[in-house]
């Protein structure tokens, strides 16, 4: 064989060679890319679960506003219905003063009276 064959022998190994190591640089680059896919899915998919969990905790927090809404109503109310309550007791109050005063003066009327009887008594004599 010439040199010129042996050449060639040689190339052709060497090609074979190359051909071999592309298709294995082929094979992980596509296995890279079912990686890259994957990896992919599972980022969907987590962003799809936080989304969803965002809903629910948009949900969550339109529940607590309306709650601390109805939790200040309800003091407003509690409070409107304490303050009647203390002018009613001061009404009440104040009746039950107007009341002690018109005795107390039916007191002190009453007790002139009796020593103005008591004072005719001793006017009085007895005699036996």
């Amino acid at each position: 064989m010439s040199e010129r064959d042996i050449l060639l022998d040689r190339l052709e190994r060497k090609l074979a060679e190359k051909e071999k190591e592309v298709e294995e640089l082929r094979r992980m680059l596509s296995f890279n890319e079912q990686k890259f896919l994957q990896f992919k899915q599972e980022i969907i998919e987590e962003l799809k679960k936080e989304i969803l969990e965002s809903k629910k905790i948009k949900d969550l927090e339109s529940k607590i506003v309306e709650l601390s809404k109805t939790v200040g109503s309800l003091t407003n109310e509690l409070l409107y219905i304490k303050s009647e309550l203390k002018k009613e007791e001061i009404k009440v109050e104040r009746k039950d003063r107007k009341e002690k005063e018109i005795v107390k003066d039916e007191i002190i009327v009453d007790s002139g009276v009796e020593e103005e009887e008591s004072n005719e008594d001793d006017k009085i004599i007895v005699c036996d």
